[in-house]
């Protein structure tokens, strides 16, 4: 969540030519809906990895191979992939 207030743009910074600069804030609304959406972004990308790290770290018995994880991780990317070419 940190990271993502790093970097979401708060402000919209527009030239006018000659050396002029017409600076407008998004509005409270919309930043904070921003930091969320990247925030949510990170904390399953952090997920993924640590559930990750784990099954690597505490090997059990081999059981039957599942996809659901990388049925979740398709889902996942292409969902993102899709609210930043419609979003932004």
């Amino acid at each position: 969540m940190a990271v993502s207030i790093l970097f979401v743009s708060y402000k919209d910074v527009q030239d006018l030519g000659n050396g002029m600069r017409e600076i407008s804030y998004k509005p409270l609304y919309d930043y904070v809906i921003l930091i969320l959406r990247l925030g949510i972004i990170g904390m399953f990308v952090g997920l993924f990895i640590g559930w990750k790290d784990y099954e690597k770290k505490n090997e059990a018995p081999k059981q039957v191979k599942t996809y659901y994880m990388l049925a979740f991780f398709v889902v996942f990317l292409t969902s993102s992939v899709i609210m930043l070419i419609f979003n932004w």
